[in-house]
């Protein structure tokens, strides 16, 4: 497989290039001028500019390639400029298909989210719960539904979608969803409303990724997804877990949305990382059970579980310095 690997440096892409190099393939990796390369360079794989701004460096960085793996779409980073998100991601899309069409590239497989999966009547969603329109919940679950629609419309070549849940375990560099592991393990109980979260290792997603390219014949979107839980139930089990005090009660939905409004402000005008993003209040409210049993049919995905994925995440975040190291009282054995 001759594979380009767009976000390679990010959360989904390092698992990703893991993933490629275990199955015997060194991919091409994408980079951008400003980019974080250490750890790409650690693995040795070639590296080519890929800027999503710029399609003839795009389609100059797939030529000869057989396989796209989009790891990278637009992430907006603040909720109050929707139309700008918006407008950002359609483009950045529209130029990874433009270059990827024109450069004969044959397949696709594009990383969205199941912020695309709507409600089920009854029990847990699966790839058939499908928003007829883009969702009213926030910019972030508009901005990816938008950006899946385009990327499933594309005729021009084979596009396959990856939706993964909430990713956890190694190489979480920006520190994403991994930002509840990591804020519960230092004891600084972070702020949060109560609702659904499913969980997924970034090693299943990459491995879901790679079966997505590899068969001959699969689902154009399968769901990635390897738990279910209520936020609070999944703080106290990370509190006992870290052997810190038990998390404070959620915030209600108004207080979540009010908290996280006001931190994006301050952000915005150049005040530290918000503590709570508008982004992961809304994954929260509006979060649904899921179904991943379509990427174990027919991917033969087999999950980690939850423990054995914060057991690696722990063992990285300790080597990264993110999360103190246990007490000699922590290590005894119960």
């Amino acid at each position: 497989m001759k594979a380009l690997v767009l976000g390679a440096g990010g959360f989904i892409g390092l698992n990703l290039v893991d993933a490629l190099l275990a199955a015997g393939h060194t991919p091409r990796c994408g980079r951008r001028a400003r980019s974080n390369v250490l750890p790409l360079r650690s693995r040795k794989v070639p590296l080519v500019p890929a800027d999503l701004e710029d399609p003839e460096g795009l389609q100059a960085a797939m030529r000869d390639v057989d396989v796209v793996f989009h790891a990278a779409g637009h992430y907006p980073r603040f909720a109050h400029r929707p139309e700008e998100a918006l407008q950002a991601g359609l483009r950045q899309t529209r130029n990874v298909l433009d270059a990827a069409a024109a450069a004969g590239v044959r397949r696709l497989v594009y990383a969205s989210t199941t912020a695309t999966v709507a409600r089920g009547q009854a029990g847990p969603s699966n790839e058939g719960h499908v928003f007829a329109s883009a969702p009213e919940h926030g910019t972030y679950h508009r901005l990816k539904w938008h950006m899946e629609a385009q990327a499933l419309a594309e005729d021009r070549l084979e596009v396959r979608v990856a939706c993964p849940a909430g990713c956890i375990g190694p190489w979480d560099l920006r520190v994403g969803t991994s930002a509840l592991l990591v804020g519960t393990a230092r004891g600084l109980d972070p702020p949060h409303p109560d609702g659904v979260v499913n969980l997924v290792d970034a090693r299943d997603v990459a491995q879901g990724m790679l079966q997505l390219a590899a068969l001959e014949e699969s689902p154009r979107r399968v769901i990635l997804s390897g738990s279910t839980h209520r936020l609070q139930d999944l703080l106290q089990l990370l509190a006992r877990r870290y052997h810190v005090a038990p998390p404070s009660p959620p915030l209600t939905t108004a207080e979540a949305v009010a908290l996280a409004d006001a931190e994006e402000r301050r952000a915005a005008e150049g005040g530290p990382r918000a503590s709570l993003s508008r982004e992961i209040v809304d994954l929260i409210l509006y979060g649904v059970p899921l179904d991943a049993g379509l990427s174990e049919r027919a991917l033969g995905l087999r999950y980690r579980s939850l423990e054995d994925t914060l057991d690696a995440f722990d063992a990285w975040a300790r080597r990264m310095r993110l999360i103190p190291e246990p007490s000699p009282q922590e290590e005894l054995p119960a």
